[in-house]
C-alpha cells in the first residue's frame, strides 16, 4: 500500500466524486486499459464534504473503465462506508492489480492489510457481511460483491449498508481482482474553514428537508413517481414498446402498504428518510432476516416490472431481494432480460419460457445471470451484447446508450431526458 499526497490545486479543480476518480484514473493509466486486466483501476472517492453535519453529505463514487460500455464509468452511493474511509484519512482508495487468491482487504486507520477470504467467497451478500461482522470489529464498514461479481457479471454491484453502487459493473472489477470485500474504520476527523457558518448552515437545510418538497419520498418513498408516470406515459413497460402499464396501480407503494409489512430507514447523514424496506412473507424467517425484507426503489420497480410487462407484486419484490443478494443492478438486469424477452416474442431467440408478464420466468433468469448458466451467460453481458451476438439488426430494439441500458424514464415523452441520455459521459 502506498499513501500519495493530493496538491491543492488537483483537490480544488476535482472536487471529489466522479471528477477527482476521474483524474486518479489517468494518473494510473487506467483510463484506456481494459477493465478486466491486473493493471486497471478502481477508486472510491469521497466527496470533500463527508464528515460535516449537512444532510445527504455522506457521499462517494466508484470510478472504473467500465467492463459494460468500455467507457469510463462512475457509480455514486451514500453510505456509512464514505464516512468510514474518509475517517482512515484519505480521499480516495484506488485499488490496482489483482490477489492471487479470493481476498479481504481491510484499512485500518491507515494502515492496511489483505486477509484470506476464506469461506466469504460464493456467499452471497447477506451472509458475507454477517460473516464479515463476526470475524472483524463491529466498527468496520463494508464493502461487498456477491456471485454475480465474482463470475464477471458486466452490470455486477458494489454493496455497502444494504445499499448499491450500481450501474456500470464496478462489482465485476473488484471480481476480476479477487476482492471480496473492503473494510475500512479510522479515528480521523475533517477539519472545517467556517465551522459555525457549517453549522448553521447545516440545520437550515435540515428543517426544509422537513418540508413539503420531499413529503412523498418520505411517505411513500421513491416509488411514488411511479404512478406519476405512468400518467405521463413516461412509464418504460415491455422493453419500451409503450409508455404506460395497465398493472402500474398493483405495483404502487400505495397498494404494496396494504399487502406487505413495511419499515422506513434513513440513509447516512440524511434527514429526508426515504428508505422503504418491505417485508417479504416467510413465517418461519424473523422480520430482521435481511434474506426476507427488499429495500425498494422506483428504479427496481420499473426494470423488474412493468419494464418486463410484470404486475405480480411478489414477483418483482422478490427479484428485487435476489438482486440486492446477488448484487446485480437491477436497472440493466432488468432492461436485458425485457429486451431478451422481445427477442423471444419475434422468434429470434429460442428461450420459449422467457415470457413478457411471468414472474417466474424473471426470477429464472435472474438465478441463471448470477451463476452464468445456459441463456444466462449471454444475459450477464448486457443488452447492447447480447443484440450483436443475436443479430438479424437486434441493436435496433435494445434500449441502451453506449452499452448502459435505460433507466425508468421514456426519452421519448421526457424529451430532455432523451437529450441527457444522448450526451451522458458514460451513457445512459
Amino acid at each position: 500500500a502506498e499513501f500519495i499526497p493530493l496538491s491543492e490545486d488537483v483537490l480544488r479543480n476535482c472536487l471529489g466524486g466522479s471528477g477527482l476518480g476521474v483524474h486518479l484514473l489517468t494518473l494510473e493509466g487506467s483510463a484506456t486499459a481494459d477493465p478486466f486486466l491486473p493493471a486497471a483501476a478502481i477508486a472510491f472517492v469521497f466527496s470533500p464534504l463527508v464528515g460535516s453535519p449537512l444532510t445527504t453529505s455522506a457521499k462517494f463514487a466508484v470510478v472504473s473503465k467500465s467492463p459494460l460500455t468500455n467507457r469510463i464509468n462512475d457509480s455514486l452511493a451514500s453510505s456509512h462506508f464514505a464516512i468510514a474511509g474518509k475517517a482512515c484519512g484519505c480521499d480516495a482508495i484506488v485499488l490496482v492489480g489483482q490477489a492471487t487468491a479470493p481476498t479481504i482487504l481491510v484499512i485500518d486507520d491507515g494502515h492496511v492489510c489483505l486477509e484470506d477470504a476464506g469461506s466469504i467467497w460464493g456467499m452471497e451478500i447477506p451472509p458475507a457481511e454477517t460473516e464479515l461482522h463476526q470475524r472483524f470489529d463491529d466498527n468496520f464498514r463494508w464493502a461487498v460483491i456477491g456471485p454475480a461479481g465474482e463470475r464477471l457479471v458486466r452490470y455486477a454491484t458494489i454493496s455497502h449498508d444494504r445499499r448499491h453502487a450500481g450501474r456500470g459493473g464496478s462489482g465485476a472489477i473488484l471480481g476480476s481482482k479477487n476482492v471480496k470485500a473492503i473494510g475500512v474504520r479510522g479515528g480521523h476527523t475533517t477539519t472545517w474553514a467556517n465551522p459555525q457558518a457549517l453549522i448553521r448552515l447545516s440545520k437550515e437545510l435540515s428543517r426544509k428537508s422537513f418540508g413539503p418538497a420531499t413529503a412523498k419520498y418520505r411517505e411513500l418513498g421513491t416509488a411514488s413517481n411511479l404512478l406519476t408516470f405512468n400518467r405521463f406515459h413516461a412509464l418504460p413497460t415491455r422493453n419500451f414498446q409503450q409508455g404506460s402499464f395497465t398493472g402500474a396501480a398493483a405495483l404502487s407503494p400505495e397498494q404494496l402498504g396494504t399487502i406487505y409489512s413495511k419499515t422506513q430507514a434513513t440513509c447516512a447523514c440524511c434527514t429526508i428518510g426515504c428508505e422503504h424496506i418491505y417485508g417479504l412473507k416467510s413465517p418461519d424467517a424473523p422480520a430482521s432476516d435481511p434474506s426476507v425484507n427488499v429495500r425498494l426503489e422506483y428504479e427496481n420497480l420499473f426494470a423488474l416490472g412493468p419494464m418486463c410487462g410484470i404486475d405480480d407484486p411478489a414477483a418483482v419484490l422478490s427479484a428485487s431481494q435476489r438482486c440486492d443478494a446477488l448484487g446485480l443492478d437491477t436497472i440493466s438486469t432488468g432492461g436485458t432480460i425485457a429486451f431478451a424477452m422481445e427477442c423471444v416474442e419475434r422468434g429470434l431467440l429460442a428461450e420459449p419460457w422467457l415470457q413478457f408478464g411471468d414472474g417466474d420466468a424473471l426470477n429464472q433468469a435472474i438465478e441463471l445471470i448470477s451463476t452464468r448458466e445456459g441463456i444466462g451467460n449471454q444475459l450477464a453481458q448486457g443488452s447492447r451484447r447480447l443484440a450483436h451476438d443475436i443479430g438479424n439488426n437486434a441493436i435496433d430494439f435494445a434500449p441502451q446508450v453506449k452499452g448502459l441500458e435505460l433507466p425508468g424514464y421514456e426519452p421519448r415523452a421526457l424529451q430532455t431526458m432523451a437529450l441527457g441520455f444522448a450526451v451522458g459521459t458514460r451513457g445512459a
